[in-house]
């Protein structure tokens, strides 16, 4: 089974800019108003972008995504080093490093659509 996320928004050129840049991913697939990128070493990793209202998708899919409800949560292994990362790229830190009990280590980034995308190093006792 594979599993993808399909955002309906105006800022599909802009989110292709942004996980590419930043997380990773490439082009896939890309037609107008519409673009699957795919994580360059996950490729089971897959985010697709669609203008609002496309021509070439049933009406059920037209409404646009509002930025509200949503978070993208990444797990990586070293998280103070992604931040270091991401930060001498040039991303906006939304949330800085944290370290909660629940949450464990973790920062957090908006993306284009007003996605919180949390980074996190999990780091919670074997039981």
């Amino acid at each position: 089974m594979k599993w993808s996320t399909e955002i309906y928004t105006r800022h599909v050129q802009e989110s292709k800019d942004f996980y590419c840049k930043y997380f990773d991913f490439k082009i896939k697939l890309e037609i107008d108003g519409f673009v699957v990128l795919q994580h360059k070493k996950k490729t089971e990793y897959e985010l697709l972008f669609c203008v609002p209202n496309s021509p070439f998708v049933n009406k059920l899919f037209h409404p646009e995504f509002e930025g509200k409800g949503i978070l993208f949560q990444m797990e990586v292994d070293d998280v103070e080093k992604e931040y270091r990362r991401l930060k001498r790229l040039g991303i906006k830190i939304k949330l800085p490093l944290v370290n909660e009990p629940v949450n464990g280590k973790h920062f957090t980034v908006i993306d284009p659509n007003n996605i919180p995308i949390d980074i996190v190093q999990l780091d919670f006792p074997s039981s």
